[in-house]
């Protein structure tokens, strides 16, 4: 085979895994970076996510779901979905209510209190979301988050890849 041919042959075999891997970012999932502590104890700031937009394209967000929601072209954050499209959501004592009853929620530190938040209903096509470290995060009870629009949700995490003493399943 000629240079000029191999040449060819490897630059169309660079192009086509960069377009592939450009795909794969675009319509499956990418690494996601936690940057906060507002997901402490379930997430650590540095951790190394799985994020699977695909899981999104194939079903519906649901109630303790980790995703990560675009808040602008700048920033996304990795919050944990609480209320659904019409549901109401209330938080007393420390304790979230979801359309009256409350919510058990393992996920979250035992000694952990948060701010009262008033009964309100999740408008439709929306969903509101929460750091699990409650009292440090900036989530739906913000107005500079508040309810979350369906196409704001991008992607679901799955896994965790690092640190490697933590690999594996975010939802035990």
């Amino acid at each position: 085979m000629s240079k000029s041919k191999e040449a060819f042959s490897w630059i169309m075999t660079i192009g086509i895994a960069v377009i592939l891997a450009l795909l794969v970012k675009a319509f499956i999932g990418e690494v996601a970076v936690v940057h906060q502590s507002s997901m402490y104890p379930t997430l650590e700031e540095g951790d190394r996510l799985i994020a699977s937009k695909i899981s999104y394209t194939l079903s519906e967000p649901k109630v303790r779901d980790i995703c990560v929601i675009k808040i602008s072209d700048k920033k996304d954050y990795v919050k944990r979905i609480i209320g659904m499209p019409g549901d109401t959501v209330e938080i007393r004592d420390s304790r979230v209510y979801i359309n009256g009853n409350g919510m058990y929620e393992s996920y979250i530190a035992d000694d952990i209190t948060y701010d009262n938040y008033p009964l309100t209903k999740v408008p439709k096509g929306c969903y509101f979301v929460m750091g699990d470290n409650r009292d440090d995060s900036i989530d739906s009870r913000d107005d500079s988050i508040g309810f979350i629009k369906r196409k704001q949700i991008i992607a679901k995490i799955v896994f965790r890849i690092t640190p490697f003493s933590r690999l594996g399943d975010v939802y035990n």
